[in-house]
């Protein structure tokens, strides 16, 4: 039974990812044989995982490009730039070959709107440099984390500059930018997805309850303290909760859904099985 983790986009909610990540390796739900797949901050935190990056330095990070915004004026159209920055900060040639060696694939999504209008699963990274371009092109929401509409990628000597957008858009509406392994090429028998808000509050509908790990819906005003979170800089002390937050809900999903889904997808996979020789 083959389960894939699919990670949902977040700003700069993204130690929610990096605590539910590290809590599925603490407890052997991730392995690196692991199919993993994100967009935006997702996209970051399963590149950062894959390459073997520490999750405290991961966090770190995030609480220094926060910190380097809010210095100087805001996130809006500084957060693409800072992501880059510390990407090749943070990213090494020894990272890179780690990940090329991961039999688990991961997967990079984003959208390209031109040449050709199409949604992108990257797999398949020819260098560091394409490692980080694709981490960029995933997390370049249009007049947020940068402050045009677009991306203009020429990298890799291409003759027809491409033009590119947050790996949001690359999948339908009802998954919230979770990648679609089977867009990737990626053989899962169970996809979980990672969101970093309530499953019910943004409708994921593209996975049943036990197929999700998110935040417990609360009383009050939740989505707009957590659309601030990911929206504008936070102090270290909440973006550690965050972290914290995702670790304690990925943890809660291993007690309570885990088994169940699992055995789910076995029998349904069986039932596949069964008809397929009956015929």
């Amino acid at each position: 039974m083959r389960t894939g983790f699919s990670l949902s986009p977040g700003g700069l909610l993204l130690p929610y990812h990096v605590g539910a990540l590290e809590a599925l390796k603490y407890h052997n739900h991730l392995t690196e044989d692991t199919p993993i797949a994100g967009s935006s901050a997702g996209g970051i935190a399963v590149a950062a995982h894959g390459c073997g990056i520490d999750h405290k330095r991961v966090l770190e990070s995030t609480i220094q490009i926060s910190d380097e915004c809010e210095q100087l004026g805001g996130t809006q159209g500084r957060l693409l730039p800072q992501l880059r920055g510390k990407l090749n900060e943070l990213l090494t040639q020894d990272n890179f070959d780690q990940l090329q060696e991961r039999p688990g694939a991961v997967t990079i999504a984003y959208r390209e709107v031109f040449p050709v209008f199409r949604a992108m699963h990257q797999t398949n990274f020819t260098d560091r440099e394409d490692l980080v371009n694709a981490v960029c092109h995933s997390s370049s929401f249009p007049f947020f984390t940068m402050n045009g509409p677009c991306v203009v990628d020429t990298s890799q000597g291409r003759r027809i500059p491409r033009l590119v957008v947050d790996g949001f858009f690359a999948v339908p509406r009802e998954r919230f930018g979770c990648p679609d392994f089977e867009k990737a090429g990626v053989s899962v028998d169970r996809t979980v997805m990672i969101s970093v808000f309530p499953q019910e509050r943004i409708n994921l509908a593209a996975c049943a309850p036990e197929d999700c790990i998110s935040p417990q819906v609360e009383d009050g005003p939740q989505m707009e303290n957590l659309l601030r979170l990911a929206m504008q800089s936070s102090s270290r002390e909440e973006l550690t909760k965050i972290y914290e937050s995702g670790w304690e809900d990925a943890e809660r999903w291993i007690h309570k859904h885990a088994k169940v889904g699992a055995a789910a997808a076995a029998e349904a996979v069986h039932d596949t099985l069964e008809a397929t020789c009956l015929n």
